[in-house]
């Protein structure tokens, strides 16, 4: 029986063989060089038919960066070649293989220009900086040529409808919206240590659909990475070199390669900047007149580092399903020199005290992130299934030497020099499982539902030392160790569908409903203190859109959200660093709930597009920070559940294609601000108007040369106890291709006129308080910027005045 086995399958093997190098023997080539104007023509399509009236090619390939193509391993036969490429005029060739003619030379193949074609692609073409979504708007980072050579945190400062303080907070509507990494919670949502070039899109959802995490009271910032997805290998990098208060570099580095069923890509980038950054603070004690003011001056030098590196792997076995991998890594490292000086004098103006605080901080902070993600596609194209999982993992160390001298009125030492020194160590770590499946129920219907789990885990360990004795000692009542567990576990339900026809819709609307479970505790090592907080909670949301033609809709959407504290805000271990102002946690935090409503009215026409949105915001249990004066001149900031607060207002984006020459974009978001709450037996009742604003205008100066001029303001946001000083500044970039397209050269210039500050201002019953920083925001950067490989050239570097 074996031997009669063997010998099948050997005469097997001997068969197949045979068949396969004949069918090798008689395989076929068609090569040509794509021409236009007698010149070579990159990324032309070539789709390769068995018969002339088929709608599906065999093959489809493009030209290379020389204009060349190639079909190998071709059975002989008939084949009808189409040559295509947008502005040109369609090239058909009818081509016969046989044994005879097994390899095709076309030779030059010229392809006629259609000028009114290329014509209408100049003026509509372009790379629009925003593209409109069924949820929001989604901004193309590389539209922005005034943060390129940034971070993320630069980059958020002229998108539209976001502000960036001058601290880097970012806020949607005046509360922190929820900052996701290609679609997922991650430890590396600190937007300064994510590079510009990098980005590849930032994607804005306001009122969220029950789909999305509840906790986006704010909305949803969703960062998507860059990442290749043409055939063959293609590389790009990018230098940039500048200057401010101190110098910069940056550099990236993209490689990808895509054939058959695998797509692997590889990029790093970095980014070292010395910054400087000086503050004032001043405080009146209204009812302690021995320590009645207050002034300090701090001034601040320091030197970032930051490296990222990214790799993705996908894997297609076949038209259905697709298998994607990707690891992050990241390293940032800070050098802070720190002096602050504190003076102390009593209501008569009277010299009370003096002293001075150097600090000299060291920080490094490594991460890493590890996400495979599973998609099945079925033949109804509604139809999907995609699954996730992601674990990111941080690990923050910072040691602080400390040397603190008080000082006599004429500036001299009294006593010795106090030493100290601080050590924070923490670790972090956010893993996601996520799947979601959309089943269609008719030709206008689906339902989608979905599961997540977000498990997150802190240990934070601070430690403070006393130099005693010429040795350093913890301090137990300045020292803490804090450890945070928490699991949300979430399901949801989401019903959508339209009326009218697929491409002109009358009317679509969906319903959906989330629930999520929440579990959490947190141990106060140092002192043994516990607490936990474990609630469940049902969001529902809906929304309606009525089209009363295809580019012009009206839409109403509702959705119910959750803020949650964060893990800072519920470590209740008090920061003593400047001793005269303190701030700490609040274990006993709530959730904050919000009911949010929005009316939103869009047109587009072929020059100009409007989007207005109409929103209402109620929140209850509303977490905002409180500073209460204690006897002793000390000022202690926590965060608290206080009372209520309702906002609304209206949101506008306005895009105008005035010329072939300039276009603009400018946002307006206005909004008014009730605050409605009690804290210390003290009622707080505020109403505060905030607006802020964007004006983005582009120019084409010359041929393949590009002005960017970003106009910023953001007008003073309200608090309950005052309002952050109003924001403003310009930032200008130019950008010119070089070689042929393959190249950009460009130069930016942040804070043209210096007016980039931040602070805030406080009054109260018992105290008065203005801070107001200056960092060194007005900087000037080159940047040069080089594509290679065959079809990659534009996706690295595009920006707003490209073709697609």
């Amino acid at each position: 029986m074996t031997k009669s086995f063997l010998s099948g399958l050997l005469a097997s093997l001997f068969l197949f063989s045979i068949v396969n190098t004949s069918f090798a023997q008689e395989a076929g080539e068609i090569h040509g060089l794509v021409l236009s104007k007698s010149q070579p023509l990159a990324y032309a399509n070539i789709l390769l038919y068995t018969s002339s009236d088929s709608l599906k090619p065999l093959h489809a390939i493009i030209t290379d960066t020389t204009g060349r193509f190639s079909f190998k391993n071709l059975p002989l036969g008939n084949y009808f070649l189409h040559i295509l490429l947008i502005g040109h005029q369609t090239e058909k060739r009818p081509i016969s293989i046989d044994k005879l003619h097994k390899k095709i030379d076309l030779g030059n193949i010229h392809l006629t220009i259609i000028a009114s074609e290329l014509e209408s692609i100049k003026i509509v073409g372009q790379k629009k900086l925003i593209e409109k979504t069924a949820e929001g708007f989604v901004v193309n980072a590389s539209a922005n040529l005034t943060q390129q050579g940034g971070t993320l945190t630069d980059l958020l400062r002229s998108t539209p409808t976001i502000v960036v303080d001058g601290e880097g907070a970012i806020t949607l509507r005046g509360k922190t919206p929820l900052i996701l990494i290609n679609g997922r919670n991650s430890s590396f949502s600190n937007t300064d240590h994510i590079a510009a070039n990098s980005i590849e899109s930032i994607e804005i959802i306001n009122n969220p659909s029950a789909k999305y995490d509840a906790s986006a009271e704010a909305g949803i910032i969703n960062i998507k990475l860059k990442k290749n997805k043409q055939n063959g290998f293609n590389s790009s990098v990018i230098i940039g070199s500048g200057y401010g208060a101190r110098g910069r570099f940056n550099s990236s580095v993209l490689l990808n390669n895509k054939e058959g069923k695998f797509n692997v890509g590889l990029s790093y980038d970095n980014r070292f900047a010395g910054r400087e950054r000086n503050m004032t603070g001043d405080r009146i004690n209204y009812f302690i007149p021995e320590s009645y003011s207050l002034k300090q001056t701090r001034a601040d030098s320091r030197l970032e580092s930051l490296q990222n590196m990214r790799l993705n792997i996908d894997f297609t076995p076949n038209e259905k399903n697709t298998i994607g991998f990707e690891a992050l890594g990241n390293s940032s490292g800070e050098d802070n020199h720190e002096l602050l000086t504190s003076t102390i004098s009593t209501q008569l103006h009277a010299f009370n005290s003096k002293a001075t605080r150097l600090s000299l901080e060291n920080t490094k902070e490594k991460g890493a992130e590890f996400a495979l993600n599973l998609e099945r596609k079925y033949n109804d194209k509604r139809k999907s299934l995609t699954s996730s999982i992601s674990s990111s993992f941080g690990n923050n160390k910072q040691h602080t030497d400390i040397i603190s001298q008080a000082l006599n009125q004429q500036n001299d030492f009294l006593g010795n020099e106090f030493l100290q020194q601080t050590k924070d160590n923490e670790l972090t770590n956010v893993t996601n499982i996520k799947t979601d499946f959309t089943q269609p129920i008719s030709e206008k219907s689906s339902f989608q539902t979905g599961y997540k789990s977000t498990i997150r885990h802190l240990d934070a360990d601070f430690k403070s030392l006393d130099k005693i004795n010429n040795s350093y000692v913890e301090n137990p009542f300045t020292s803490n160790r804090f450890v945070f567990n928490e699991q949300i576990h979430a399901g949801y339900f989401q019903y959508s569908a339209f009326t009218g026809t697929k491409d002109n819709p009358l009317l679509k609307y969906d319903v959906g409903l989330r629930g999520e479970q929440v579990w959490n505790d947190g141990h106060v090592v140092t002192n043994d203190v516990s607490f936990k907080n474990n609630y469940f909670k049902l969001f529902p949301s809906a929304s309606i859109a009525y089209f009363k033609e295809q580019d012009e809709f009206w839409k109403v959407n509702y959705s119910r959200r959750i803020t949650r504290p964060g893990l800072g805000q519920l470590n209740p271990f008090i920061d003593i660093t400047d001793s005269l102002n303190q701030h700490g946690g609040n274990a006993n935090l709530k959730p904050e709930l919000i009911q949010s409503f929005e009316l939103g009215y869009n047109k587009d026409w072929s020059k100009v597009t409007i989007y207005s949105v109409l929103f209402y915001r109620h929140s209850t249990d509303a977490i905002r920070y409180f500073t209460m004066l204690k006897s002793n001149g000390v000022a202690l900031s926590l965060p608290i559940n206080f009372g209520n607060v309702s906002s609304y207002g209206l949101e506008n984006i306005f895009t105008l294609k005035a010329t072939r020459v300039y276009d603009f974009n400018v946002s307006l978001s206005t909004f008014q601000q009730h605050f409605n709450g009690a804290i210390e037996q003290e009622n707080i009742t505020k109403n505060v108007f905030c607006w802020y604003g964007k004006w983005i205008n582009n120019i084409n100066v010359w041929n393949n040369g590009k002005l960017q001029v970003s106009e910023i303001y953001n007008s003073p946001l309200a608090t309950p106890q005052g309002s952050r000083v109003a924001i403003y500044y310009t930032d200008l970039g130019f950008q010119q291709k070089i070689g042929k397209g393959k190249g950009r050269v460009g130069l930016i210039l942040s804070d043209l006129f210096n007016t980039q500050r931040n602070g805030y201002i406080q009054n109260t019953m018992d105290f008065s308080f203005t801070r107001k920083s200056k960092i060194d925001t007005r900087a000037i950067l080159l940047t040069f910027a080089y594509s290679f490989g065959t079809t990659f050239k534009e996706k690295f570097m595009e920006n707003k005045f490209q073709n697609e």
